[in-house]
């Protein structure tokens, strides 16, 4: 009687015991997720104070990038700013020109899904491997991958697009699903802001008219790079231009004729520039140009360049063909001549001064610039 009564006792507590375990394993597996969930957001505290404290779109974007591998493992890190026509796109891994091909298909192919008649063919592509040591490939197969696809929103908005790809076999958690989303809101924020400070900028910087530069903006860029030479000797040159009988323009065609021709100029130069070149609206019809890092001889070139950009093909108005014409003025530094900000703007204008006194239509280079091996280099007339 005893025994059986000790058997029946072990039993339950055997079953007790087995529960017990159970119910161990449970709470420990609760407590990991627990510790793990306080961990990713304690990541996505670091990563929201990295990408709020910067109003640089691309620093903003690396940031998540690289801090987000951490969080939800990926191989690949999209993100799509629209009004920017901008696609970044990051791996921890090697990007062969296949995959970025088949990645800005597969981002560009869900955008046109969700932005009307949107132009794909002008987005800026800017593609990063996030680890400097050597790693494998890819190998990306967007038929083979999981996608994670969230829209950057502001109100009823879509400025953007997060994608998050991995190219194994394996579905993103609902957990991971949170994480992201939260991401995205602090990404949402932090991209707005840059938005809003870039536009800001822009309004501060810009010429309405014509999109260049204005000269505020022109003198504060001209006084930096000047400074860089005088410290340096890094060769800066400065292009003045003036529109040819632009006042014959606007008596014969219209002041709204008049604004479309320096508009399609300023489009036409801007085309034709490197992207650390400054052109901006000096004045009326005048536009100068800085080209940093650029000798007198390539300043004399690119002039000739322009030139020819301006003048070979006329330009459309209300069903009549404008002919234009430009005359150049070239300065260059270092120079005996220039001792200052001041000296450069003279110098290019003295020159743009004689383009137009010697017949328009040309360009003029200061008389007291020379090449390396001090042969006599100006005037230079074209």
């Amino acid at each position: 009687m005893e025994k059986t009564v000790n058997q029946e006792l072990y039993k339950k507590l055997k079953k007790v015991n087995s529960a017990l375990r159970v119910q161990k394993k449970k709470l420990l597996e609760e407590r990991n997720a627990l510790k793990k969930w306080g961990d990713d957001l304690s990541r996505l505290n670091d990563l929201s104070k990295a990408i709020v404290g910067t109003l640089d779109s691309d620093k903003i974007v690396l940031s998540a990038a690289a801090m987000m591998q951490d969080i939800v493992p990926h191989d690949v890190f999209c993100v799509v700013l629209f009004k920017q026509k901008k696609l970044w796109v990051f791996s921890p891994m090697k990007l062969y020109v296949e995959d970025t091909d088949e990645i800005k298909k597969l981002v560009l192919k869900t955008i046109k899904k969700i932005v009307d008649a949107e132009d794909d063919n002008n987005y800026k592509v800017e593609i990063k491997c996030l680890k400097d040591q050597e790693t494998e490939g890819l190998g990306f197969n967007s038929e083979l991958s999981k996608k994670l696809f969230y829209p950057i929103e502001i109100g009823d908005t879509r400025i953007g697009a997060l994608h998050l790809i991995r190219k194994v076999d394996k579905q993103f958690t609902e957990h991971e699903h949170n994480l992201v989303s939260m991401l995205v809101s602090t990404l949402t924020l932090a991209l707005r802001n840059s938005e809003i400070h870039r536009e800001v900028m822009e309004l501060a910087t810009t010429d309405s008219l014509t999109g260049l530069f204005n000269n505020r903006y022109f003198h504060e860029s001209l006084t930096r790079t000047f400074k860089s030479t005088m410290r340096y000797q890094n060769p800066v040159s400065l292009l003045m231009i003036d529109v040819d009988n632009f006042k014959h323009i606007n008596d014969q065609y219209g002041h709204q004729a008049g604004d479309a021709v320096l508009q399609e100029i300023s489009n036409r130069l801007i085309r034709s520039l490197r992207e650390i070149d400054v052109p901006a609206r000096y004045g009326g019809d005048e536009i100068a140009i800085i080209l940093p890092e650029t000798s007198v001889e390539q300043a004399f070139f690119a002039a000739k360049r322009l030139k020819r950009v301006l003048e070979e093909e006329p330009i459309f108005f209300k069903e009549q063909y404008i002919n234009v014409t430009a005359s150049f003025g070239v300065a260059s530094c270092p120079s005996p001549e220039i001792k200052s900000v001041e000296d450069v703007v003279a110098v290019a204008d003295k020159a743009l001064y004689n383009a137009k006194k010697y017949g328009r239509n040309r360009i003029e280079v200061s008389e007291s610039l020379f090449i390396k091996d001090n042969s006599f280099l100006g005037p230079f007339v074209f």
